[in-house]
């Protein structure tokens, strides 16, 4: 008897580790791209320039966030729902995410000319601003649908087309940096697409009902409109140091916190792929009513987090001991870049420990828990950040910003026991 409920257990944790490694293959990728795409630039530009590609791509990287809050978590909490009602909520939420795409790739490329990139930079610019909406709105798509190869595929294409063309591009045909940059990545992006295949494009196209706009206005009224002030919120706790720095002290003071964050911007890419991986299969347990699997999975979420983050760290810390002029040019104080990257961790290490409970409640449907939580550590961010600012150097941006964190696990902990305490009296009511 021991020994099968040994063989069980074990079973399920292979399992387990078997569907993270295919979810984490994608990520990896993408966070391998992105690291060398980063690094290229950092040694391609000056340090001013390379503030001003930190800040553009932090501003792409919002509009993923807020096409998950507004369309990926909606259709991810759907795997649980009737068949009938989840095609035609799907229908609703990709179309709507297809407006969203064109709006903000015009948007996106009117900024990037705002801020003195070349045209053809800002054209391709704003084409990638538009096709990450879509590419990452199809990640959930496939992960709802339970086709996580199509996402590892996604990924996969993504991150070789975008470096193979970048290195031709920057280095073969001598383009301007932000030209090849964001050409390669507009071209990644849009091919990456294909691996979605015709039914996600069938419903991306379609022309909604109005009964499936209907259904999407229920979708945001319940969930989307939470999940979107929790994102602008998470935005302004997580990101309040780029945009103020650069627009209180200039792309340059940006510049050493941002190459400081490059040695732990994989842990970004792990934490958002496995949450997006979670919480379909939270959402799954929930509905199931199994309260024991939902907790044991949790406390795997975690210790996967907190694995990648010692991982992450010992490689950061080994890169600025023994060799720190692999990543870092001439014009960068080491001394400046160590501190901020030391910095990083621990703060790192406040949001990784949040992220379960988080994906949980998301997965419940208790977006308006998250929202109230981040929403007060975002106000403490932003005033720690202006503070910062306003009396020391920039740098201690990084260390202020980790009493925000910590009001957010504090009370993203608080709304998780109490999902949990609504999820057992509905169970204690069921006859």
């Amino acid at each position: 008897m021991a020994r099968q409920l040994l063989n069980g257990t074990g079973s399920w944790y292979f399992l387990r580790f078997r569907r993270y490694l295919l979810a984490g293959l994608g990520p990896v990728a993408l966070a391998a791209t992105h690291f060398v795409l980063s690094l290229a630039m950092l040694r391609l530009e000056t340090p001013a320039a390379f503030g001003t590609f930190t800040f553009l791509f932090v501003a792409a990287q919002f509009t993923v966030a807020l096409s998950m809050a507004l369309f990926g978590a909606p259709l991810q909490t759907l795997s649980s729902g009737p068949d009938a009602d989840r095609a035609q909520s799907a229908t609703a939420i990709l179309s709507a995410a297809a407006l969203m795409a064109a709006v903000f790739a015009l948007s996106f490329c009117v900024l990037a000319s705002a801020m003195a990139l070349p045209g053809p930079a800002a054209l391709c610019y704003g084409g990638y601003a538009g096709m990450m909406i879509l590419r990452w709105v199809g990640r959930a798509w496939a992960y709802a649908n339970d086709r996580p190869v199509a996402t590892a595929v996604s990924d996969i294409s993504y991150g070789g087309l975008t470096l193979l063309a970048f290195g031709v591009a920057a280095y073969g045909l001598r383009l301007q940096p932000e030209t090849a940059c964001y050409g390669a990545l507009a071209l990644g992006a849009a091919v990456s697409l294909l691996a979605f295949g015709a039914p996600y494009w069938s419903q991306l196209i379609a022309m909604p009902s109005r009964r499936s706009w209907q259904s999407y206005r229920d979708t945001w009224r319940r969930q989307s409109r939470w999940a979107l002030l929790g994102v602008v919120a998470t935005e302004a706790a997580a990101n309040a140091h780029v945009y103020l720095v650069t627009l209180s002290a200039g792309a340059a003071a940006m510049a050493p916190l941002a190459a400081a964050a490059l040695l732990l911007r994989p842990l970004n890419v792990v934490q958002n792929a496995l949450g997006e991986y979670e919480r379909p299969q939270m959402a799954r347990l929930i509905a199931e009513g199994k309260a024991a699997e939902l907790r044991r999975t949790m406390r795997l979420f975690f210790w996967v987090l907190m694995l990648a983050w010692l991982v992450a760290v010992s490689l950061a810390i080994g890169v600025l001991r023994l060799a720190p002029q692999l990543v870092f040019p001439a014009e960068y104080d080491l001394s400046l870049v160590s501190t901020a990257a030391l910095s990083w961790m621990g703060v790192t290490a406040l949001i990784l420990m949040q992220v379960p409970a988080n994906i949980m409640v998301q997965a419940a449907g208790g977006f308006r828990l998250l929202a109230r939580a981040v929403i007060w550590s975002s106000l403490v961010n932003v005033a720690v950040v202006a503070l910062a600012l306003l009396f020391l150097a920039p740098i201690w941006t990084i260390p202020a910003m980790a009493l925000g964190w910590l009001v957010d696990l504090v009370l993203v902990q608080r709304a998780a026991r109490r999902q949990w305490r609504v999820m057992q009296s509905t169970d204690a009511a069921l006859p």
